[in-house]
């Protein structure tokens, strides 16, 4: 039985006063100045340019105004879209996890067993992780600056990651095809073991290398997940 039951939705755009960022009950309010499809295009722009920038000049160095004139824009529109650089950094991090998520599902597709594509999803997700540029750049090169931004400030990327994956779970457990353990608890653990390899990638289990990655699945995720 394939984990996935149909496309994930990245964004919902609304047409009103405000739009906001629907992410499985994380909104993250932004003003509504042009057509939603208007809208994405300049939002895209601004968080190519600002990817672009802390990848060449770290994520301390690059300002508002930095971004702003890479995506071609005024600061204006710059800040009615993002006030801070923190919601910026925010939201670049998101999409690049919403386009992981996209490339992990396509990998999934054509798994037949829930279980197994829930492990091979781990395998993925680790990889990619590892494997981003942004992230692997501000951690070697400026890791006390960018830290923050990825521990207590994590939290609305790791709540949108729990509450996907746990939704996976469930429907899986459902079928009978993962053990009846709390899909929350569930997905939160496998979400803080990734998380722990993102921050900390130097060890036995090696999340720069895919046969480490699946060895340590099945060892120890089958067993606990197996009903």
């Amino acid at each position: 039985m394939n984990m996935v039951t149909g496309r994930w939705h990245l964004l919902q755009l609304v047409k009103s006063k405000k739009m906001a960022l629907e992410t499985m009950h994380v909104n993250i309010e932004i003003e509504a100045a042009l057509p939603a499809d208007e809208e994405d295009a300049v939002r895209q722009r601004i968080l190519d340019a600002a990817r672009d920038l802390y990848i060449e000049n770290g994520l301390r160095r690059t300002t508002m105004e930095d971004v702003a004139k890479r995506a071609g824009m005024g600061r204006a529109t710059l800040y009615r879209r993002f006030s801070e650089k923190d919601q910026l950094f925010q939201a670049l991090v998101l999409r690049d996890v919403q386009r992981d998520l996209v490339l992990i599902e396509n990998a999934i597709r054509g798994v037949p067993s829930a279980l197994d594509g829930l492990l091979e999803a781990f395998v993925q997700a680790c990889g990619l992780t590892h494997r981003n540029a942004l992230l692997s750049h501000l951690l070697n090169k400026e890791p006390d600056h960018v830290l923050p931004y990825l521990t207590s400030g994590f939290d609305v990327i790791m709540q949108f990651s729990r509450i996907y994956l746990a939704g996976q779970i469930t429907r899986a457990q459902q079928a009978g095809r993962i053990r009846d353990l709390p899909a929350d608890m569930t997905a939160e653990m496998i979400m803080r073991m990734m998380h722990s390899m993102m921050l900390s990638p130097r060890g036995v289990i090696d999340p720069g290398d895919e046969a480490s990655l699946r060895r340590f699945a099945e060892l120890y995720l089958r067993p606990l997940l197996t009903p």
